[in-house]
């Protein structure tokens, strides 16, 4: 039998039985569906993740005394380093390092006139600060020379008080143990619109270090903001800041992280949740296929003496399992198309309802369409080779 040939007995036989094909064709379209849908779902969450991460600078190393996350870490047990301008110029001079930028930070109540609200408080050194200046919307960045100055982020000049907060005007700000001092506004940052592992700029203040102490008392700095040259070797750039950081803090901790391998270590954990939630829906498949070993073991059932009088006309063995695996992978292949055009409107239609991050590939569909496919073809090889077994004189006598 040629192909065109066989192809046209298997849409015949489609044909007058309408309803067998729907009911068998439902577990794959189903199955497809859920396939298509969550591993949407889950390219949805990872391409949110990798866009965060994207907008932060993945050639910045954070030193910070202790801590739990890190690039290297010195041993818990010893006492936490003291980082100090000596440090920034060691990490200044190490190779690969280009600026250092030592950063404090307090919690602290904010008083407007009458009105209260309350921020981080972060003090820079404003000449190692390069993206907040670029992201100035009103006044101007900080001076080396500020002192009793600040910087505004954007929801804190716009709805933390019944006023707009401009340029020229004056806050004080309240340290927890009862310190306080007043600063005069010189710049209003733009929005950011989402926060970062330094903070939310939209809602902190920004002092100089001298500015700080009018608050609280610093003799060293909470962590230190290093931009490496090049994001490709961050992490042998982090090295060399480690060793040189390692002599002078032998008895004291210190921790290292790199936004690099932390934004990849985040995006291989939402990688496996997308491929878990690809495997959910593999199990809906497995049970489509199953049900379409069951309905082609029937169909063959069904027409052992139609499958005699093909083997009495010259259709050899080969002849009748290609056309039951046809049968069985246009199936596959019919509803997989439906499928993954169901499970593509169903994901759009989430992410519009649930305001949920939605990632519709091709190769999300591909990948729906060829699971469908496989499944119905493989659950077609047993009943197709039970056909072509079958004897011609023997099957046309069954009744």
């Amino acid at each position: 039998m040629k192909l065109p040939d066989v192809l046209e007995y298997v849409v015949l036989d489609y044909s007058n039985s309408k309803f067998k094909t729907t009911l068998s064709s439902l577990g794959i379209i189903i199955g497809v569906i859920a396939i298509v849908v969550l591993l949407s779902v889950g390219e949805g969450l990872q391409a949110g993740v990798s866009g965060a991460f994207g907008e932060l600078e993945l050639d910045t190393i954070i030193v910070m005394p202790g801590g739990q996350m890190a690039h290297t870490q010195r041993q818990a047990v010893k006492a936490p380093a003291k980082l100090t301008d000596r440090d920034i110029n060691i990490i200044e001079s190490t190779a690969g390092v280009r600026s250092a930028a030592p950063r404090n930070q307090l919690y602290a109540s904010i008083q407007y006139r009458d009105r209260g609200s309350a921020a981080s408080v972060v003090s820079i050194s404003p000449t190692k600060e390069a993206v907040l200046a670029d992201s100035i919307e009103s006044g101007r960045f900080l001076m080396k020379s500020d002192v009793y100055s600040v910087v505004v982020g954007h929801d804190i000049a716009e709805i933390a008080f019944d006023a707009k907060l401009h340029p020229g005007m004056h806050l004080t700000l309240f340290e927890e143990s009862g310190e306080k001092q007043e600063y005069t506004i010189v710049g209003i940052l733009e929005e950011w619109g989402a926060g970062s592992l330094f903070g939310d700029p939209d809602n902190q203040l920004f002092v100089t270090h001298a500015g700080l102490q009018g608050l609280a008392d610093y003799d060293s700095y909470s962590q230190i903001l290093v931009k490496a040259n090049s994001v490709e070797n961050v992490e042998e750039i982090a090295n060399n800041v480690d060793k040189a950081l390692s002599r002078i803090h032998r008895n004291e901790a210190y921790a290292i992280l790199t936004l690099k391998s932390f934004s990849e270590a985040i995006t291989g954990v939402f990688t496996m949740i997308k491929y878990t939630l690809a495997g959910i829906g593999a199990i809906s498949l497995l049970v489509g296929g199953i049900g379409i070993t069951n309905v082609m073991m029937l169909t063959v059932k069904d027409r052992v003496r139609e499958i005699g009088v093909m083997k009495a006309v010259g259709a050899t063995r080969t002849d009748v399992r290609l056309t039951f695996l046809l049968e069985s992978s246009l199936l596959g292949l019919v509803s997989g198309v439906i499928g993954i055009a169901l499970g593509a409107g169903i994901s759009l239609l989430i992410g519009q309802l649930g305001n949920f991050p939605i990632v519709v590939t091709w190769s999300t569909l591909l990948l729906g369409l060829a699971f469908g496919v496989l499944t119905t073809t493989v659950a077609g090889v047993y009943p197709a080779n039970q056909a072509s077994k079958l004897d011609p004189i023997e099957a046309l006598g069954y009744e």
